[in-house]
C-alpha cells in the first residue's frame, strides 16, 4: 500500500476498509446462541458503515510517521465503538433505518437490540485493551488513556444532547453554547479529533503535538456534526441509509434550528414551538415536512452549511499552521483532504 498511495481521503478509506473490518469480525463471539452471536451483535458491524473515523486513526498515524500494521486494532476498535454506540443510539432516537436495513432495535425486539450493542460494547473494550499491550509501555498506555477518555466525553455529549431533547422543549430557551458544548463532547472528538489523537500517539508523537490536534480538529469535528444535521433534513434513505428527518421527529436541537428560531415571523415561530413541545409520537408527518420546509424556505439549512464551510476553512487554516514541522507527503495531502469532505460529504 505505500507504493500505491490513494489519490484522495474517500479512496484512502476504501483502501483499508476490509482490513479493519476484518479485524473488528475476530472480535465478535462465535457459536450458540447463533441467532444472537451472528445475526444480532453483527447487525451493524456486517453493514459496515462509512469507516471514516478509524480512517482517522490510520491515517494520522501514517501522517507522523507510524505504521498502519500498529494502528490496524486501534481502528479497530474506534469502528467497533460506532457500532455499539449507534445501536444504543438507534433506539435512544427512534431511528428506524441504519445503514441501509431496519435499525437493530426495529429488526429484533429491543430488549435484544440493546443487549446484543452491549456486546459489541464489550468486545470494543478487548480491543483496546489488546491494542494497548500490543503498542506496549508509554505509548501503549497514553493510546490506553486517550480512548477511554473518547468514549467517556462520548457518553457525556450523549446526556447532553438527550438533555436538550427531552428537558428543553421550548425552542426559544436554547442557546448557540449549549449546541455546541453538546456537538463537541458527543460527535467532534469521537468522530474527528480523538481519532486523530490516538493515531497521533500511535506514531509516537510527543505530547505537545496531541494537544495542538483539537485546535483543528475541534472546528472540523463541529463541521462534521453540522453536516449530518444538514443530510438529516435534505438528503434521502436512500441516498443516506438511515432515518430522514429524525431530528425533527425527536425534537434535537441543531443549528438549523437555532436560526430559524431567530429568523422566523411570530406565526411560523408559534407553529416551530409547538410542534417541537409534541412528543414524537404526537407529530405527524405534515408537522415534520413543515418544519423541514421552514428550514429551506428560511435559508436555515443554506446557513449551516455557510457555517460548517467556515468552521472547514479555520480548521484548514490552523492545520497547516500547526503542521508546519510535518513534512510534505502524500500523507500529508491525504489529510487536509480528510479535513475538507467533512462539510463536503453527501453521506
Amino acid at each position: 500500500m505505500a507504493d500505491n498511495v490513494p489519490a484522495n481521503f474517500k479512496d484512502f478509506v476504501a483502501a483499508y476498509k476490509d482490513r479493519v473490518y476484518k479485524k473488528v469480525c475476530e472480535y465478535m463471539p462465535t457459536g450458540e446462541p447463533k441467532i444472537f452471536n451472528e445475526s444480532m451483535v453483527r447487525c451493524y458491524v456486517d453493514r459496515k458503515g462509512q469507516y471514516r473515523r478509524p480512517s482517522y486513526v490510520l491515517l494520522w498515524t501514517k501522517l507522523y510517521g507510524g505504521s498502519i500494521d500498529d494502528a490496524i486494532l486501534p481502528a479497530a476498535a474506534q469502528q467497533a465503538s460506532e457500532d455499539y454506540f449507534l445501536m444504543h443510539d438507534d433506539w435512544m432516537d427512534g431511528n428506524s433505518v441504519r445503514r441501509g436495513g431496519p435499525a437493530a432495535h426495529v429488526m429484533y425486539d429491543p430488549a435484544y437490540a440493546i443487549n446484543a450493542g452491549s456486546v459489541v460494547h464489550m468486545a470494543t473494550w478487548k480491543m483496546a485493551k489488546e491494542a494497548c499491550d500490543a503498542l506496549g509501555g508509554e505509548r501503549g498506555k497514553r493510546y490506553f488513556a486517550k480512548f477511554y477518555d473518547i468514549m467517556l466525553v462520548t457518553h457525556q455529549g450523549q446526556y447532553r444532547d438527550v438533555r436538550l431533547t427531552k428537558e428543553v422543549k421550548d425552542i426559544t430557551k436554547f442557546t448557540l453554547e449549549e449546541y455546541y458544548a453538546s456537538i463537541s463532547a458527543k460527535s467532534a472528538y469521537y468522530s474527528v479529533y480523538g481519532p486523530m489523537q490516538c493515531g497521533a500517539i500511535i506514531a509516537g508523537a510527543d505530547q505537545g503535538t496531541i494537544d495542538r490536534i483539537p485546535e483543528y480538529g475541534i472546528p472540523c469535528g463541529n463541521a462534521f456534526q453540522m453536516k449530518d444535521d444538514i443530510l438529516d433534513c435534505s438528503s434521502t434513505v436512500d441516498v443516506l441509509g438511515k432515518s430522514i428527518g429524525t431530528d425533527v421527529w425527536e425534537g434535537t436541537k441543531t443549528l438549523i434550528l437555532w436560526h430559524a428560531v431567530q429568523n422566523a415571523s411570530s406565526g411560523t415561530l408559534e407553529r416551530l414551538k409547538a410542534i417541537y413541545l409534541k412528543n414524537r409520537s404526537e407529530k405527524t408527518e405534515a408537522d415534520v415536512k413543515f418544519v423541514l420546509d421552514t428550514f429551506r424556505d428560511m435559508g436555515s439549512v443554506a446557513y449551516a452549511q455557510k457555517e460548517a464551510d467556515r468552521f472547514v476553512a479555520e480548521a484548514s487554516s490552523k492545520f497547516e499552521a500547526l503542521t508546519r514541522d510535518v513534512p510534505e507527503s502524500q500523507f500529508k495531502a491525504l489529510a487536509r483532504d480528510g479535513i475538507g469532505v467533512t462539510a463536503k460529504r453527501n453521506v
